[in-house]
């Protein structure tokens, strides 16, 4: 859950950002300059989000061992000490 719930941050980051980035295109000359340079500014700022995605699920995969291994050894500590029927 906690991990999704840091997907839909990272999302919501980038929405923000690209919101903000459309309403400071300004005018252009025509329609046609006006939508290229909102393709672009969202092409660059979707590109940057999923980076961001993927580079958390990069670390969030490394971290995940650490965590998943201390729990166990925690678990089976408490399992030793008779605190924890197994």
């Amino acid at each position: 859950k906690r991990h999704e719930e840091s997907h839909v941050v990272i999302a919501k980051n980038h929405a923000r950002e690209l919101e903000q980035a459309l309403r400071a295109i300004g005018k252009n000359k025509t329609c046609q300059a006006a939508a290229a340079e909102a393709k672009a500014t969202s092409e660059r700022i979707l590109s940057r989000h999923d980076r961001a995605q993927a580079e958390f699920d990069r670390i969030e995969g490394i971290n995940f061992e650490s965590r998943i291994m201390r729990l166990l050894r925690y678990r089976l500590e408490r399992i030793d000490a008779g605190k924890l029927k197994g």
